[in-house]
């Protein structure tokens, strides 16, 4: 009988934590699955360290050189016969009950192709540290998008036949994930549970803490083809100033930009419709406020709260109206 789900890692040079990530799947609450591992041509010992454990539902499978994740992750395209696809990463954890917790969520709310989760914080010895990772757990996580990746790949699990319908992977250095992510999002419902589900290690060679230019390319790309599909014109100026919220790159001097970004993202989406009007324009207003409490003092801030491009009364709040006031008036008297 073909497993429930697949679970999926890809391991390249992983040898330090890999034995613990590998258990963490292995002592799962939910027993129905098959654990697919994808050695990249590692010259360290990572693949003994995987044929060091006896269990009849990991499949090794080696890449003769080293190929890269996108390659290496769309192997799932052939090998995956699970109905879902849990994602782990080599140096990562998942806590005992996350794949029955992501499978009962899956399996009781067909119209979600993919779920997340949040995570804590270990270091390279595995410590658990203070800072937490959390995600948005709203209805309105497809929107979050438009300025942070709100999954962790390490906790994603989506629908398999969902994912060999978009081809899987694309080319985009390191961002693959959450380009996999906005095409999910353009089709399909997708959401996050208000759980933790893994232990996301942060140590000195995670591959997501290094940026290169090929990567502020390839996001820069991205946002590029989400402004397209909410029907924006092409503006570079517009798309860098994107990037900076979206890295939080955020600079003082740039919050015009950031606001006339924003109004052009709400009205392209009214005429549009990619999201829900009314719940897109709250949605903006709330960015809007963010942004305006980052000044510490700045004359226009309340003329920025009651735009009329972006507010609304029934919006209004007092203790958010009240906050501004005083960034207004500091930036009077200052």
């Amino acid at each position: 009988m073909e497993p429930k789900i697949t679970v999926f890692m890809a391991a390249y040079n992983a040898a330090p934590f890999i034995e613990e990530s590998i258990t963490s799947i292995l002592n799962q609450t939910f027993r129905d699955f098959e654990f697919i591992i994808v050695d990249d041509g590692s010259t360290d010992e990572t693949a003994s360290i995987i044929e060091g454990f006896n269990d009849s539902r990991i499949l090794l499978v080696k890449n003769e050189t080293n190929k890269g994740l996108q390659f290496t992750r769309n192997r799932l395209l052939n090998l995956a016969r699970g109905m879902y696809i849990a994602i782990l990463d080599a140096d990562d954890v998942a806590l005992p009950e996350r794949l029955e917790k992501q499978y009962n969520f899956l399996s009781t709310q067909p119209q979600i192709a993919l779920c997340g989760g949040h995570a804590e914080i270990i270091d390279e010895h595995g410590v658990i540290q203070q800072r937490k990772i959390i995600v948005p757990t709203n209805q309105h996580v497809n929107m979050y998008m438009l300025f942070c990746n709100p999954f962790i790949n390490s906790s994603s699990m989506f629908r398999t036949e969902v994912f060999i319908e978009l081809n899987g992977y694309h080319d985009y250095v390191i961002s693959e994930d959450f380009d996999l992510f906005i095409r999910f999002s353009e089709k399909y419902e997708v959401a996050n549970i208000d759980e933790f589900l893994v232990k996301y290690r942060i140590h000195g060679n995670n591959i997501t803490l290094k940026k290169s230019d090929s990567q502020i390319e390839c996001e820069l790309k991205i946002l590029g083809n989400m402004q397209k599909a909410l029907g924006m014109s092409a503006d570079a100026n517009l798309l860098n100033i994107h990037l900076e919220l979206f890295t939080s790159n955020i600079k003082l001097k740039h919050h015009f930009d950031y606001f006339k970004l924003l109004k052009t993202i709400k009205l392209a989406n009214d005429e549009s419709h990619r999201f829900n009007v009314e719940q897109f324009h709250k949605f903006i207003f709330q960015k809007c406020i963010e942004l305006i409490k980052l000044q510490k003092a700045n004359k226009k801030a309340l003329s920025w709260y009651f735009d009329s491009n972006l507010f609304r009364w029934t919006y209004f709040n007092f203790k958010q109206f009240r906050k501004i006031s005083k960034i207004s008036l500091r930036g009077i008297f200052s």
